[in-house]
């Protein structure tokens, strides 16, 4: 039949997706650690994004005290009373 799925891609096709060579149990446990300390390297620089970030909104917000003072797009507008007669 010619409809037939083939298990595994032609050696030849430089686009195949493969499975990587067979690893030793001792060179799985390595790839895996190295992968670990990569994710906890990852985790450090993220919190310390978020640690910087939330650093930045506090200390920006200590800046403006009153919302009406606010004049950026999107703030508040600056409350004008009207002139007393």
């Amino acid at each position: 039949m010619g409809n037939r799925v083939q298990s595994r891609p032609a050696p030849h096709d430089p686009q195949a997706v493969t499975r990587g060579p067979d690893l030793t149990p001792e060179q799985t446990r390595e790839l895996r650690a190295r992968q670990k300390a990569r994710n906890r390297v990852m985790l450090v620089v993220l919190l310390g994004l978020v640690a910087l970030f939330f650093a930045i909104t506090l200390s920006r917000m200590s800046q403006i005290g009153d919302p009406r003072e606010w004049s950026r797009p999107g703030g508040l507008a600056p409350v004008r009373t009207a002139p007393s007669r």
